[in-house]
């Protein structure tokens, strides 16, 4: 433990005096690089097992988990590890041991979980989307700078070497100016007919399950039939749909790679769809989501959001000599659409980009790696690696991460509301008064976490 404290207030001062943690003349700091870290899990199932990976090579003190039966994974695989069911008995209980805390809960609880791991002076890696509100996310990047913690989100496409290509290829200009960027996913926000279901199928609680400690910040309420372990997303008072699944993946390549800030404006557009052109048999929820950035000296930058079968006019290197999409395009992809060519990106993370035209010969003579690569082990690699001072910080950290997040709430916003968006980040509100409830539900009492933040 002595060891572990050492190592999180060296990270702190070396914070502190130059930005960075890394300092390798300091004999300490190779010592602390060999020390193998102490982790604990909230949330021991589902995505949490993604983490396992890269825990096995350290100590995992402690798990939590509100259901006995999800939580199972977690249990088996490191079965010396204390279990509990709530994460804050659980930090009460070895805060001052732990150099890091991985949150893998329903969007609902991951703000809570998160602030009161970094209030502690944990380091904390958070899946995606990083919160369930605005007001979260931007009390999140607050919390980064008051308790002077490593953090990063889960969305391991922005460590990946794909991610890192493409920003080279914007920044060298290789397809030229991006004039606009379409993204778009398989997967459906099913919240649009959930909230539209006046009379839900109530259930009783099964006995694995704490439904208290599950609905942390929300409810009280009852339990609704299939939203627990799994169908939690398609609420609104619990997930944020396949935009706020998927959005902190694809997203992630033109916000990254072109430096965008917040966007101008959101707004859903049921009518923008070209799946008909190839076959395509879009969902009932499908929706398309057209987003507007700002850039300095530069026209404004549109960004299509297709969601639920919804697709763009494909690149020609998506689409097959019959006119048919090739394999799998239609589960999700992402393309840059430049002045002289087109960058594409297949998948919801991209993993092997590719320029449109002519890319047998463009391969042969691609612009210089400029962009910082990642040391790998994906967004947990990067949080390790940071906490040992191998790497200032990971590239998704919160000061990253939370504007990213902010982006996608705002497209569910203007989904959920039928208004268009227009946001004021300085102050975190909107054009549009009337939407300014989306900004901030109300939280159970006990629950508040970050209010008192400045």
């Amino acid at each position: 433990m002595k060891i572990n404290q050492s190592r999180r207030q060296f990270i702190k001062t070396g914070s502190l005096l130059g930005g960075s943690a890394f300092l390798p003349n300091y004999s300490w700091a190779q010592q602390a690089s060999n020390e193998k870290l102490k982790v604990a899990l909230i949330g021991s199932g589902g995505i949490a097992k993604t983490a396992f990976k890269n825990c096995r090579d350290e100590i995992v003190v402690a798990l939590s988990d509100v259901d006995e039966k999800q939580g199972a994974p977690g249990f088996e695989a490191f079965p010396d590890a204390k279990r509990y069911t709530d994460f804050r008995k659980m930090l009460d209980a070895h805060e001052k041991e732990l150099d890091a805390v991985i949150v893998s809960t329903p969007d609902h609880t991951h703000f809570v979980a998160t602030y009161d791991a970094m209030q502690r002076g944990i380091a904390v890696q958070t899946q995606k989307p990083l919160t369930h509100n605005l007001w979260q996310a931007r009390t999140l990047q607050k919390a980064a700078k008051k308790f002077n913690v490593q953090t990063v989100m889960g969305n391991q496409g922005h460590t990946m070497e794909g991610m890192k290509l493409i920003k080279d290829w914007v920044d060298d200009g290789l397809v030229g100016d991006i004039t606009e960027v379409h993204a778009w996913t398989g997967r459906t926000t099913k919240n649009i007919s959930n909230a539209k279901i006046t009379s839900p199928e109530y259930i009783d609680v099964p006995p694995h399950v704490n439904w208290d400690l599950w609905q942390g910040p929300t409810g009280p309420d009852q339990m609704i039939k299939g939203v627990c372990p799994s169908g939690w997303r398609w609420w609104w008072q619990y997930g944020l749909g396949g935009l706020g699944d998927i959005g902190c993946h694809t997203l992630d390549v033109p916000i990254f790679s072109l430096g965008l800030g917040y966007p101008k404006s959101v707004v859903a557009d049921k009518s923008i769809d070209f799946s008909s052109k190839y076959g395509g048999k879009p969902k009932a929820e499908a929706m398309t989501y057209v987003y507007t950035f700002e850039r300095p000296g530069k026209p404004d930058l549109p960004v299509y959001w297709y969601e639920g079968g919804h697709l763009p006019e494909m690149p020609a290197s998506l689409v097959d000599e019959t006119g048919k999409l090739k394999t799998k395009v239609g589960a999700g992809g992402c393309y840059l659409k430049g002045k002289d060519n087109t960058i594409v990106a297949q998948g919801m993370r991209p993993t092997s980009p590719k320029v449109d035209q002519g890319w047998d010969e463009i391969r042969r003579n691609l612009p210089e790696k400029t962009t910082p690569r990642s040391p790998g082990g994906g967004p947990i690699g990067e949080l390790f690696a940071s906490i040992r001072g191998d790497m200032e910080k990971p590239g998704s950290n919160f000061d990253y991460a939370c504007p990213l997040t902010e982006s996608v709430i705002l497209g569910t916003i203007a989904v959920r509301s039928g208004k268009k968006v227009e946001y004021i980040p300085e102050s975190q509100t909107f054009t549009d008064p009337s939407l300014n409830e989306y900004v901030k539900e109300p939280v159970r009492e006990g629950w508040e976490y970050g209010e008192d933040l400045a």
